[in-house]
């Protein structure tokens, strides 16, 4: 029951989310963590930080890691078919719709009307993390620090995350 259970509840956050994943983030940790309790805020923060370093979109990392944590690797695939399923059922009507519709006007202020919520999507999963991942002034300053070279500096994610990585290790506290 748990595996039928789990490939719903990703199915329904692949389905109901929008704005990639940091916006599907917020729906995630309300389905596994505060719902059905399959893991916990800290669990949930951890996934959500090994998901960012692996390769992949983090819906599907963080999907695939909450699988394989509450039921083993079939739980791992289950989730993940769960999740990626209606991207793909999605993007297929959408694709064979826009083909016909694309000059229509309502038809383009769907699409409009769809970057506005995920802006307020990734806000939402941001204000939902921040208190469990700020764990001391040591770890803001990093932050700030990441978030000032990447914007002035223009500095890539994997950069920032190589410099976070040897500042951690180097002046971090354990």
């Amino acid at each position: 029951m748990i595996y039928l259970n789990m490939i719903f509840t990703f199915f329904k956050i692949g389905l109901f989310s929008f704005g990639g994943g940091y916006a599907i983030l917020a729906m995630i940790q309300q389905e596994v963590v505060l719902k059905n309790a399959w893991i916990t805020e800290a669990e949930f923060v951890e996934i959500v930080a090994i998901s960012q370093m692996t390769p992949g979109p983090i819906a599907i990392n963080a999907a695939t890691f909450i699988g394989y944590k509450r039921a083993g690797i079939g739980g791992s695939l289950l989730c993940t078919l769960g999740v990626i399923l209606p991207s793909i059922l999605i993007m297929f009507v959408i694709t064979m719709s826009y083909l016909k519709l694309k000059k229509l006007a309502w038809f383009k202020q769907i699409f409009k009307r769809l970057r506005l919520l995920s802006v307020g999507l990734i806000a939402a999963g941001l204000l939902m993390i921040l208190g469990h991942a700020v764990k001391d002034w040591y770890s803001v300053g990093i932050f700030a620090c990441c978030f000032l070279a990447t914007w002035i500096f223009k500095l890539s994610p994997f950069t920032m995350l190589i410099i976070a990585a040897i500042f951690g290790m180097v002046f971090g506290i354990v």
